[in-house]
């Protein structure tokens, strides 16, 4: 059993007794200079990152005010667009209504001209039914005659059908 044995290290046994290492045991009170320079070593630390937040802030702003430069151009853009859209849609509507009162006035001026017009149209409209009428009655009987001559031929002279084609 005496060769299982290992000799303890001595920094072994200071670590076990060292209160940074075990977190146990009686801490000694720092001093004021220590208290001091604790105290303006972690101020300096918030110095050091309220300065590099501060630069970052500059720089988020100096992009965020780039952006609302080029938002306001936009804008400026998109006015005068609608400006020079709503010009024309005005010049438009005018002109529209324009139109509208000479039309008015032309059919004022013009009844009978207009009225022979239209008695022409319907005129056309007319006779365009009628030879259409004329059409349907002549494809009906033409369809009405083939229709009973192939049913004559189909039950009379089948053979001479075939034959014929």
């Amino acid at each position: 059993m005496a060769g299982n044995l290992v000799k303890e290290d001595s920094s072994s046994v200071q670590d076990l007794q060292d209160p940074r290492i075990t977190c146990s045991g009686h801490k000694r009170k720092k001093s004021t200079p220590e208290i001091n320079k604790d105290y303006r070593e972690r101020k300096k630390e918030e110095v050091e990152k309220l300065k590099a937040e501060t630069e970052e802030l500059k720089k988020s702003k100096f992009h965020l005010d780039g952006q609302a430069f080029q938002l306001r151009m936009d804008l400026k853009e998109t006015r005068e667009e609608n400006i020079n859209l709503k010009i024309v849609e005005k010049s438009q509507s005018d002109s529209i209504l324009e139109i509208g009162k000479k039309l008015i006035a032309l059919g004022e001026h013009h009844p009978k001209e207009i009225r022979a017009l239209k008695e022409e149209h319907a005129q056309k409209m007319l006779e365009r039914d009628r030879e259409l009428n004329a059409l349907k009655e002549e494809l009906e009987r033409q369809m009405q005659l083939c229709s009973s001559w192939h049913i004559d031929m189909g039950t009379e002279n089948a053979g001479e059908m075939i034959m014929q084609h």
